[in-house]
């Protein structure tokens, strides 16, 4: 079933985030065990920037500088504000999809076991990433898309929108790390998940523009740290493999 955008025109309303405004459109999204919301600003178009976020309630409710989930969150949220349009899925994951309990049970094993959190949860009987995304990309195609900009570090989401049939271009999300541990928890993804960390190298060369988005006719609010080049999603999957061919 396609979703088009004006289905969803009862959920239309004024999004100010910044100083500036953005219309927003609302859907829920319940399906193959993902939960969460679609959020639609302004006018997509095939190309758009789509971020798909895991909830984390420290990081961006409570300011945790423990991750890099809040940065990430605003940083995609600046750049689809920046763009004038865009398509944030927001999904109910918290802890790795295992819940908040386990999250905070796997922060207390990795203190006492000097572990980060993926092998804490490994310890405790916990899937180390029990998150899916398959239902998200569905989602997108729904809308009428064919292609976006996925504003991610995560290869496992590059690899659930392509087989939904989207063509992707890969946005990494350059980020400056909070703390220490903050730091320590990007390099465990890296390891463990084969996150990409964005650098300054080719193909992550800094870019403070996003090719194919529209400028909006208002300010651009502040994006604190910089961006990066987009890049075809297989550059990017190679390139990984590349500089870590030690995981897997």
């Amino acid at each position: 079933m396609t979703t088009v955008v004006s289905d969803l025109v009862d959920t239309d309303h004024r999004f100010g985030r910044k100083g500036h405004d953005l219309r927003v459109r609302v859907r829920e999204l319940n399906s193959d065990g993902e939960r969460g919301h679609l959020l639609v600003f302004g006018a997509v178009t095939d190309g758009c920037l789509v971020r798909v976020h895991s909830r984390c309630l420290y990081g961006e409710a409570l300011g945790s500088d423990d991750c890099d989930c809040g940065p990430e969150l605003e940083k995609s949220l600046d750049l689809i504000q920046r763009a004038g349009a865009g398509v944030l899925i927001y999904l109910e994951q918290e802890g790795r999809g295992a819940g908040l309990i386990a999250k905070a049970r796997g922060y207390r094993e990795s203190e006492l076991s000097g572990t980060d959190t993926f092998t804490s949860y490994e310890a405790l009987g916990y899937p180390v990433d029990a998150r899916t995304y398959s239902a998200s990309a569905r989602s997108l195609v729904e809308l009428g898309l064919r292609s976006v900009q996925l504003l991610t570090n995560n290869p496992a989401k590059v690899q659930a929108l392509e087989q939904a049939g989207l063509t992707v271009t890969v946005v990494p999300l350059s980020t400056r790390a909070l703390s220490d541990r903050a730091r320590d928890y990007l390099e465990a993804k890296r390891r463990h998940r084969k996150h990409w960390i964005p650098t300054d190298e080719v193909p992550w060369a800094p870019d403070d523009t996003v090719p194919g988005c529209a400028e909006p006719d208002q300010p651009t609010p502040d994006l604190g740290a910089e961006t990066v080049a987009p890049q075809p999603a297989s550059s990017v999957l190679a390139h990984a493999a590349g500089r870590d061919p030690g995981d897997g």
